[in-house]
């Protein structure tokens, strides 16, 4: 039995100068730009736009400093995600999982035969489970990382989006127009994508189609909507902001998107003057 498992992601610095120097902004950025819902999709959790489905624990965040340092930590019921300085030289990201019943294994039902087909029941306390333990904390690690990994750009903004405002070229042949994601349609666009619905499994077309129209009755005016987005998704992989998991109709964020909208919900969320301040 596992009643606890930790899973640790170091990214270590070759001198103590530059965390010292980055460290105060992404507890900042922890603190101010996060909310509960980010706990919620970085620990693998579907969260809708309104509301919090089917999430009806504690979620919390708690910064405590302490004389070997100040950790920034994120709590959903007992399981937790925290990051902090070890050493002076490492930014150590790690994921605790106590209670493993919220997540999901692929596997056979328990006394099953050989040949019974496999489904998505919870993940259980026993160590046939641990490799999608692992899998799941070293997820959890890594969309707080990609998080994290946005504050480095958030005083430069205009140098971020600027790829975006070119038109995608591949070998001379032009692919998609340019974008601008600072207002306008494709700013109301990444916003959606921002919102975070897609980091844990990725969005369809009929998700993105709601959340940029709404709900509609009317089943032609449906289908146009679905052609629109159908355009849009294919623009915004021609510029890199957006995958296709392949074999399936689900569209995540690329790791360069979801910088790029981190970004834009961080410069959203903060005022003038913390901007001027952080600059």
């Amino acid at each position: 039995m596992t009643e606890q498992s930790e899973w640790a992601t170091d990214f270590v610095f070759s001198s103590g100068g530059p965390l010292a120097a980055w460290y105060p902004r992404w507890l900042r950025h922890g603190i101010e730009t996060l909310s509960c819902k980010d706990v919620l999709r970085y620990l693998g959790k579907q969260v809708p736009k309104n509301g919090y489905g089917s999430c009806s624990g504690e979620a919390k965040i708690d910064l405590r400093t302490r004389p070997d340092g100040t950790r920034l930590k994120f709590w959903y019921n007992t399981n937790a995600l925290k990051f902090y300085d070890k050493e002076g030289v490492a930014l150590r990201l790690e994921t605790t999982i106590n209670d493993p019943s919220g997540f999901r294994v692929y596997r056979r039902k328990e006394g099953a035969p050989r040949d019974a087909p496999k489904s998505w029941p919870q993940m259980r306390k026993g160590v046939a489970d641990l490799p999608r333990r692992a899998e799941v904390s070293a997820a959890a690690n890594n969309r707080l990382a990609e998080s994290l990994a946005s504050v480095t750009q958030t005083t430069t903004l205009g140098k971020l989006l600027e790829p975006l405002g070119h038109a995608a070229v591949k070998q001379g042949r032009r692919l998609a127009r340019p974008l601008n994601p600072l207002c306008g349609a494709d700013g109301k666009l990444l916003r959606a994508l921002a919102q975070g619905d897609s980091l844990v499994q990725g969005l369809r077309n009929r998700d993105l189609r709601r959340a940029l129209f709404g709900e509609c009755a009317d089943a032609p005016e449906r289908r146009r909507q679905a052609g629109k987005v159908t355009r849009l998704l294919a623009l915004l992989r021609a510029q890199g902001v957006w995958v296709k998991v392949p074999k399936t109709h689900r569209y995540p964020l690329s790791a360069s998107g979801r910088r790029v909208c981190t970004a834009l919900l961080a410069a959203e969320a903060t005022s003038v003057n913390r901007l001027t301040e952080a600059a």
